[in-house]
């Protein structure tokens, strides 16, 4: 049994979240004091500059990145710095502005805010000053929450798997249902996430996005606990949440009393795709313990695995680990080999 504080602490691992700034635009309005006009905004440490040319009257797409930030808050404020600087050969007109930004983080609608800067058009020789245009800067930034914290869906198009890039080297990756990643950009035709757990644990991923432009990850997962099984030499039955399976191992292998973890699945198995008429998931398999090539999954035969062979009941027993966790970053539970 899993106490409530166990169980409560797999929940709120599920509540960080994940909040883009963004310059969305720059509005030029009132008198014309230039066109070569540079924007710089401050949020938390994070810094953005941009140099845009702008004419009066006009509004110009930024859409850049100001910072990118964590929190477990419902509310979060940043105090926002702009500056406004209208560029010359021999005189800047600056001038600057403080916004608190207030983001609500439980909705991910996108949200805006605005502000207006005023600049006075000066001009200085020898000492004499004039000049009295006045030209009106509005930048609205926006702000995009989401989940921090997201997960490999499982979907029966992907057959609980899904194929993501490594970004250091490039390679094509499977990665299995449920696995945690943790939200970093989106592009226009990418998101961009470093692995949390698993055998690609720490690595920088991208997935493409769906034709329609949507995220394939999910959000909102709350984890089981850590699963206890236990598997008879004897009997050949493992016992898995009250109920027992019929398998079959290999005789020139036996297996050794004691406690194994059971891994997360670390790629899709071709063994299992015979199977997969009568088990759907049986590609996936969990390795016991952490070396060498010993599997609990499903099929008729075995080479030193534990194989469940009542194949329609495969998926009572990967619902039931797909999902679970230790605190190890690679295992779902503890199988226990008795007599």
């Amino acid at each position: 049994m899993h106490s409530s504080n166990e169980i409560k602490a797999f929940k709120i691992k599920n509540m960080l979240k994940f909040i883009q700034l963004k310059l969305s635009k720059i509005k030029y309005s009132g008198d014309s004091i230039g066109d070569d006009i540079r924007v710089e905004v401050e949020a938390l440490g994070k810094f953005l500059r941009v140099d845009k040319r702008i004419k009066v009257g006009a509004t110009a797409e930024i859409n850049r990145e100001v910072g990118s930030f964590e929190t477990d808050q419902k509310l979060l404020k940043l105090n926002t710095q702009i500056v406004v600087i209208e560029k010359d050969l021999l005189f800047n007109d600056v001038s600057q502005a403080n916004l608190e930004i207030k983001i609500d983080t439980t909705t991910n609608e996108r949200q805006q805010f605005f502000c207006k800067i005023e600049i006075k058009e000066t001009r200085s020789i020898f000492g004499k000053i004039w000049g009295n245009k006045k030209a009106l800067f509005e930048t609205i930034l926006e702000a995009e929450v989401s989940d921090a914290m997201r997960y490999v869906p499982n979907n029966n198009e992907l057959n609980g798997w899904i194929r993501v890039r490594l970004e250091d080297d490039k390679s094509i990756k499977p990665l299995p249902a449920y696995l945690k990643v943790k939200f970093i950009k989106r592009d226009n035709k990418r998101e961009y996430f470093t692995v949390l757990e698993g055998v690609y644990h720490g690595k920088l991923s991208s997935v493409a996005l769906k034709e329609d432009g949507s995220s394939w990850l999910i959000s909102d997962i709350e984890r089981k606990p850590p699963v206890k099984a236990s598997y008879s030499i004897s009997r050949k039955v493992l016992t898995l949440n009250g109920k027992k399976y019929q398998t079959v191992d290999y005789r020139g292998s036996q297996w050794q009393k004691g406690l194994y973890d059971i891994e997360i699945p670390d790629y899709p198995h071709a063994g299992g795709s015979r199977y997969e008429n009568d088990a759907p998931r049986a590609k996936t398999w969990f390795r016991i313990g952490h070396n060498g090539e010993r599997y609990l999954h499903a099929g008729g035969r075995s080479l030193g695995c534990i194989t469940v062979i009542e194949l329609t009941k495969w998926h009572e027993i990967y619902d039931a680990l797909i999902n679970s966790r230790k605190n190890d970053l690679i295992s779902v539970g503890v199988l226990e080999i008795v007599d």
